[in-house]
């Protein structure tokens, strides 16, 4: 994408309890007259609108849409103590308050929203179509689709006893986000820790969370809502990807009312590495333009 097409202005978005959520828009630089859809991106669980996103973000602003990204409360420039806690409950309400105020900005569409979500950011993106019937596509790219199995693995069974007693202990709690395998940390796949050290931004990603007792992993569960979104879903699954299960990536697409399997042969952070990214957001590109139809572009 040639430099200059695309502009971007940062912005501060109201999240409830006097919080506030951080967002970059993203515009082409040249706009029809006619209002145009708008896509929301929601990066993985730890990480910012800064870690990767941006490449996505302006290759979808360059192809006459709109977009959004954000950062959740307690990551990257948003507001929210303690810093780098993981709570679902709390990362569902700002997918909310980010379509709505994608829905308000000048010149979009409010009734041609999309959600893009990577890792637990395409769970999130299922879960925000599935509860809002507005939203006309989905974009999950190697999400996290069900709980249930994710929170089985042993580095994660790990983590849930050890924050537990640390906890009923009164210590301090907080452990790294990804490790080497078999190391105590919330992700300890081989792909893991060199994916998010490759992939973080000067001022983005850092290697500690905290998990809030409201985040009940095995009860989150994506894929069991797919049926309910009305809009077209386009999943992406990495063929080597060890994070996310498999088969709850595939279910998705199948039990979705018009879902589409998208298949590379990358792991679960590949779909950032030159490469692959050009083919993966073109993609993503085409089934936009399919489905959203922006202003001033054919299929």
């Amino acid at each position: 994408m040639a430099a200059g097409l695309v502009e971007s202005e940062n912005v501060r978005m109201q999240a409830g309890s006097g919080e506030a959520c951080a967002a970059t828009v993203y515009r082409p630089t040249t706009r029809a007259d006619e209002s145009h859809p708008c896509v929301v991106l929601g990066a993985g669980g730890t990480l910012t609108r800064q870690d990767g996103i941006p490449d996505y973000a302006r290759r979808i602003a360059a192809a006459g849409f709109a977009a959004l990204a954000f950062d959740y409360r307690h990551w990257g420039d948003s507001d929210g103590e303690p810093r780098r806690l993981i709570s679902l409950p709390r990362q569902l309400a700002d997918w909310r308050t980010a379509v709505a105020h994608a829905r308000s900005l000048d010149g979009i569409d409010p009734d041609r929203i999309a959600t893009w979500g990577m890792s637990s950011g395409g769970g999130h993106a299922l879960m925000t179509a599935a509860a809002d019937s507005r939203i006309a596509a989905v974009i999950a790219l190697v999400p996290m689709a069900d709980g249930l199995p994710f929170s089985l693995s042993p580095p994660r069974r790990r983590i849930v006893w050890h924050e537990l007693r640390k906890r009923l202990a009164r210590r301090p709690a907080g452990v790294p986000a990804a490790g080497p395998p078999g190391s105590l940390a919330f992700f300890d796949e081989p792909e893991a820790l060199s994916g998010f050290e490759r992939l973080a931004a000067p001022n983005g990603w850092r290697n500690q969370m905290i998990l809030a007792f409201d985040s009940i992993a095995p009860l989150y569960r994506p894929v069991r809502k797919a049926a309910r979104i009305k809009g077209s879903v386009m999943v992406q699954l990495g063929e080597q990807d060890t994070m996310a299960p498999r088969r709850a990536v595939e279910r998705t697409a199948e039990r979705a009312q018009v879902g589409e399997l998208w298949r590379y042969p990358i792991d679960h952070f590949g779909c950032f590495w030159p490469g692959h990214i050009d083919r993966v957001a073109g993609d993503q590109v085409s089934f936009l333009r399919r489905v959203l139809a922006p202003a001033g572009h054919s299929g």
